[in-house]
């Protein structure tokens, strides 16, 4: 039973740090798109502003992905949870949660 606790801490762990690093990309395009339209507006370009899209881009790209990541690991833990002891496996590879996926609500 102690190992089953262990593996769930280890799974919670990398949810954790799925969703803080979503929050700095939030924290990061908020800056550098801001940042950008502070220089567009200085100097009263149109084409300064339209670059600070493609940080919006990029960083809704990536928030994506760890939206996604940290879903499939919130669906590994869920099958984890209901395992018996002797049948967890300790598998963090990606390929190994996406059949999970739909299993999460």
């Amino acid at each position: 039973m102690e190992s089953k606790l262990k593996h769930l801490e280890l799974i919670q762990g990398v949810i954790n740090r799925m969703a803080a690093n979503s929050f700095r990309l939030k924290e990061w395009s908020v800056v550098l798109v801001s940042a950008i339209l502070f220089l567009a507006a200085r100097e009263d370009s149109g084409e300064v502003a339209l670059i600070g899209l493609l940080p919006v881009l990029v960083f809704w790209g990536l928030d994506a992905y760890f939206l996604r990541q940290e879903r499939l690991y919130r669906a590994l833990y869920d099958h984890v949870r209901m395992l018996e002891p002797h049948e967890i496996d300790f598998i963090y590879e990606d390929r190994h949660l996406y059949g999970r996926e739909a299993d999460v609500a």
